[in-house]
């Protein structure tokens, strides 16, 4: 999958719920709740092919299983006590990301001819660790955003003036889920994120970098400085 070029212009993922606009307010509660559940049944599913025969799988799909139940238990509890409010913003890249992992457990049921089931399992896993401990380590209860700025850098020292790109792992073969962090470096301006596992990559003047695998968030964190590594000037 061809990363994003230089000059494409920053985009966002698709627009997610306001509870006080939006007079289907339950429906975002609802998805919530369709996603997580779907972890534990594929992951349950999972148990049955390839948890059969390999621990490591096994484990990893039981730490898939408990990590979504969590969330699932947290969100609940954030709708329940924020139903009518602002608090609640109307971008949810958040449930895209988390529909990322379980797009990637569905392709480990089925990996495509040279795939390898464990690695997506692996990534899928992961991302969802990520995600609950950024939660349980959070202020909020949620811990869904985190203002990420990058820093260029070759050999240690800053460079600048690249255009540095991003996509969460799960959906990196998916184009129209690459953005662009606004500014060129070196640092980038903030970009608010989801916690996860990114792919991040940088481009200038005809040269694309190839992505390099970044975690974000985990510790409850509100700001986040990240370092990839582009050419020499």
């Amino acid at each position: 999958m061809p990363l994003a070029a230089c000059e494409a212009a920053s985009r966002g993922l698709v627009q997610g719920y306001d509870p006080l606009g939006d007079p289907f307010r339950n429906q975002a509660q609802s998805d919530y709740r369709v996603v997580l559940h779907d972890f534990n049944s594929t992951a349950a599913a999972l148990l049955k092919t390839i948890g059969a025969t390999n621990v490591e799988a096994a484990m990893l799909l039981a730490q898939v299983q408990t990590n979504a139940g969590f969330l699932a238990v947290k969100w609940d509890a954030w709708y329940h006590k924020h139903a009518v409010s602002a608090q609640y913003t109307s971008r949810d890249d958040y449930l895209e990301s988390l529909r990322g992992d379980l797009r990637l457990l569905h392709r480990a049921k089925k990996p495509k001819a040279g795939e390898d089931p464990m690695g997506i399992l692996r990534d899928a896993a992961l991302d969802l660790q990520l995600k609950s401990d950024n939660c349980r380590n959070s202020g909020d209860g949620l811990g869904k955003e985190i203002k990420v700025r990058v820093h260029t850098k070759a050999g240690g020292k800053e460079v600048g003036g690249f255009e540095v790109y991003y996509a969460p792992k799960g959906l990196l073969d998916i184009k129209s889920a690459h953005d662009r962090f606004p500014r060129q470096s070196s640092p980038t301006d903030e970009k608010i994120l989801c916690p996860g596992r990114y792919a991040v990559w940088a481009c200038k003047k005809g040269f694309t970098g190839g992505p390099a695998i970044q975690g974000i968030g985990g510790h409850g964190e509100k700001h986040l400085e990240v370092d990839i590594e582009v050419p020499a000037e």
